[in-house]
């Protein structure tokens, strides 16, 4: 690849990063309006549902853009049922770590390069619960 290739290479993978992040915000600005604008009863019953508080789910949405992603990218790289987290409780506590992680970019980067499995205990605060209830568990 020649130099100019690369800088326009770098350039467009910038781009598409602020890009994501300014949907993520959105999103996310969206998503807290919508939970306000809701019947109070209905926003606990949708909070319930995912193991969380409504405060809880308003803070994994505000601090979490994008995070959510991430999440179930790495539980898809575990082989981690979402289903079974929530049955043992644990998807609210996996889910508001996952929203307060200082580790994203790095995330990102492990998970696309395919070795987020190997290298999460490195980074990532959930990577013994997958691995406790991901495929090398069964």
């Amino acid at each position: 690849m020649s130099a100019q290739a690369a800088v326009t290479t770098g350039i467009r993978h910038m781009l598409e990063s602020v890009a994501r992040r300014w949907r993520d915000h959105r999103d996310a600005v969206a998503s807290l309006r919508e939970i306000d604008r809701m019947d109070p009863a209905m926003a606990g019953e949708i909070a319930a549902e995912a193991g969380l508080t409504v405060a809880d789910l308003k803070e994994v949405i505000s601090h979490g853009a994008g995070a959510n992603r991430l999440m179930q990218r790495m539980m898809d790289a575990y082989g981690v049922d979402v289903r079974e987290l929530a049955e043992d409780g644990l998807l609210r506590d996996v889910s508001v770590l996952c929203s307060r992680c200082q580790s994203r970019g790095r995330c990102a980067e492990e998970l696309e390069a395919g070795t987020a499995r190997e290298n999460a205990h490195l980074f990532c605060p959930n990577a013994e619960t997958f691995e406790s209830f991901g495929l090398a568990a069964s």
